[in-house]
């Protein structure tokens, strides 16, 4: 291949790029809005709480509920073992009367 052919070759390759830049800046651009949406609503919307909402209500107030009770349960173990310990100490001695 000779050196004349390859520039040739460049030569044409740089002209069909520029032509193809040239062609893309100059076509127009794209409207944004061309889309149309239409909504049409039968009946009335709905004016209360969707069932998620009380579904979420009351799930908080059970694990609430659970959390107090487990609670109370450490408190009553606590006591439970406190009282156990005074039972057994009563009077200074390590061991039951």
């Amino acid at each position: 291949m000779k050196l004349s052919n390859v520039k040739a070759i460049v030569a044409k390759a740089m002209t069909v790029g520029m032509l193809a830049g040239a062609f893309v800046l100059a076509a127009p651009t794209k409207a944004q809005a061309q889309g149309i949406g239409v909504r049409v609503q039968v009946g009335y919307p709905p004016y209360g709480y969707s069932r998620d909402y009380y579904d979420r209500l009351r799930w908080e107030r059970e694990r609430r509920d659970a959390f107090l009770r487990q609670q109370a349960w450490e408190r009553q173990q606590a006591w439970l073992r406190h009282n156990a310990w005074e039972r057994d100490h009563r009077y200074g001695y390590g061991y039951r009367y």
